[in-house]
């Protein structure tokens, strides 16, 4: 199981795109930075981001989503601790930029 992060917005950047594209089954997408607007934007990959919400395997850092004064609505928000709980459950960490 991988850990993805991305902090580039999909407005701005196929970071998020990109990073689809490459996941395996178990892996987890972690939205920081301005990537967390796609969790609450209508996107082309709204249809993608709701299966990751669905199988639970969407995360989105609530500092960055608190900065930006958004509504979270694909992908449960979580804290530092908990990023840091996911960052030792996954065997390993890509980040996308």
């Amino acid at each position: 199981m991988i850990l993805h992060t991305v902090n580039r917005s999909p407005f701005s950047s196929y970071a998020l795109s990109d990073c689809i594209k490459q996941l395996g089954d178990t892996d987890i997408v972690l939205l920081l930075s301005d990537a967390v607007i796609a969790s609450a934007a209508n996107s082309e990959l709204h249809d993608k981001l709701l299966q990751l919400h669905e199988n639970k395997r969407l995360f989105v850092l609530a500092a960055d989503v608190d900065a930006r004064a958004i509504e979270v609505k694909l992908g449960k928000v979580i804290d530092y601790s908990e990023f840091v709980a996911l960052t030792v459950q996954c065997k390993s960490q890509l980040n996308w930029t």
